[in-house]
């Protein structure tokens, strides 16, 4: 039995398709687009019936390929304001073929062309041929969308929408988990990313508690600690925007026996807008892998060459096979990218089961950066770009 979601702001339709022992309806009509994502995200569906002008944070082309991204077979009939070929080649070039438009009154030539093609779609057709296209209904969408886009703006006003849209309408903070093999340069990349990350409070978390490489990088010594009691106490203030903690002084002082590292995130992130985990595979394997199990936000790094690729994909098998992570929980960024390289084109392919966000140009200035302790602002802006596009996809 098919299983079928509306999102055109019209329950007639909705109960139609109700009354139909083929279709599965397990929802009212949705009136906004988060509500369609929502669904998506916990529920297999086959068919879904949009409209294009149904309110959200997205518009019309990101919605889409939002929700392919959740559903690759699912099968998308959609209303379209007005006549518009470029949005329509869109649509056609990612599987959607049933295209209607409000101001056409006649479906009978759209469904011709499919009645070949799926009885269920053709007699979807059908119901929406006799009742969709009243116009009070039309008016009645508008006026959801035009009042929709006011509370919008008002968010807008007070600055509440970039936090929610920041946050995917769940979290106020997000926790970053930065893996991936030794050497592939994790301690870097965050610092890198923390500095570019814009007027956000920031606490990193060094987890490598062999190498302490953050605090080596930064310059940082660890202060002595009066009350060993608390977290609170071991952590470390770089500047006004970032602090530190060298999580070897929380094993060194046995603050984890009574409970684990995700609840001292927990506690933590209240306090900050980000927290950035410099991960260790090579040690705290049970805590690295607690972690990863979170719904934090997991960012694997890898260097594009021969043996660390090889290197990478036997540990992400081990993320899949034995520690039970899913693929859709890793986004991929490629580091140290220079002209020798294995291609970006082959490195998709490669690893096109997974989330790739984007790569970081190898640059020479690296070494300055690391022996002036990350003092060399001007080198820190040479390589701002890479770090900037990778921000706009967290």
């Amino acid at each position: 039995m098919k299983s079928i979601l509306t999102a055109i702001a019209n329950p007639v339709l909705n109960e139609k398709l109700k009354q139909i022992n083929e279709f599965k309806i397990n929802y009212n009509d949705i009136q906004y687009q988060e509500g369609v994502i929502e669904i998506l995200k916990k529920e297999k569906i086959d068919i879904l019936i949009l409209s294009e002008i149904l309110p959200g944070e997205y518009n019309i082309k990101d919605f889409i390929l939002e929700i392919k991204k959740l559903n690759k077979e699912i099968e998308i009939i959609i209303f379209l304001e007005n006549k518009k070929e470029s949005l329509e080649m869109f649509l056609k070039t990612n599987g959607i073929f049933n295209i209607y438009y409000n101001n056409e009154i006649d479906f009978s030539n759209i469904i011709k062309k499919i009645k070949k093609e799926n009885k269920n779609i053709e007699l979807i057709n059908k119901i929406i041929k006799e009742n969709y296209l009243i116009k009070n209904e039309k008016q009645n969408f508008i006026k959801i969308k035009n009042k929709f886009n006011k509370i919008i703006n008002k968010l807008k006003k007070t600055k509440k929408l970039n936090k929610i849209k920041n946050n995917n309408f769940k979290n106020k903070n997000k926790i970053i988990l930065v893996t991936g093999s030794h050497g592939v340069g994790k301690s870097i990349f965050i610092i890198n990313l923390a500095f570019n990350l814009k007027n956000k409070k920031i606490l990193i978390i060094d987890l490598d508690i062999i190498n302490n490489s953050i605090h080596t990088l930064l310059g940082i010594k660890n202060k002595k600690i009066k009350n060993i009691n608390k977290i609170e106490n071991l952590i470390i203030k770089y500047n006004k925007k970032i602090d530190i903690i060298n999580f070897s002084q929380i094993i060194k002082n046995n603050l984890l026996e009574k409970e684990n590292i995700n609840n001292y995130f927990e506690l933590l992130k209240n306090e900050y807008d980000y927290i950035l985990i410099d991960s260790s595979l090579e040690c705290l394997k049970n805590e690295n892998k607690k972690l990863l199990k979170n719904n934090y936000l997991n960012i694997f790094l890898i260097e594009p060459n021969l043996i660390e690729i090889k290197k990478s994909i036997n540990i992400l098998n081990i993320f899949e096979k034995e520690w039970n992570i899913k693929k859709e929980k890793i986004n991929i960024v490629f580091n140290k990218f220079n002209i020798y390289s294995i291609n970006f084109k082959i490195l998709k392919n490669i690893f096109s089961d997974y989330k790739i966000i984007g790569k970081i140009n190898f640059n020479i200035n690296y070494n300055l950066l690391i022996n002036k302790n990350f003092k060399c602002k001007k080198e820190i802006r040479k390589i701002k770009k890479d770090y900037l596009n990778i921000i706009k996809k967290l």
